[in-house]
């Protein structure tokens, strides 16, 4: 599967400010990664990063949701 492929083109992109297309290869991502919480992740950080802070809290929670013990989701949950 090309699903790392795709994490890494999102993160690619949102280091250069491109949110758009950063978004566009996360959500890409997770229909790749069916069932995986780290694309959903990767899109609440761009969220954030962005300033979207209520869609990142609400895309945070599903997060943790997919993946209550991932210490990565409960970090970004405590930085919204």
């Amino acid at each position: 599967s090309l699903a790392p492929a795709w994490l890494g083109f999102g993160h690619s992109f949102a280091m250069q400010d491109e949110s758009d297309q950063a978004m566009a290869a996360y959500r890409t991502a997770s229909r790749l990664f069916i069932g995986s919480h780290v694309p959903v992740l990767c899109t609440a950080i761009e969220y954030l990063r962005t300033n979207n802070v209520t869609l990142a809290e609400q895309v945070c929670h599903q997060a943790k949701i997919m993946c209550p013990t991932d210490p990565l989701v409960l970090n970004e949950l405590g930085v919204v």
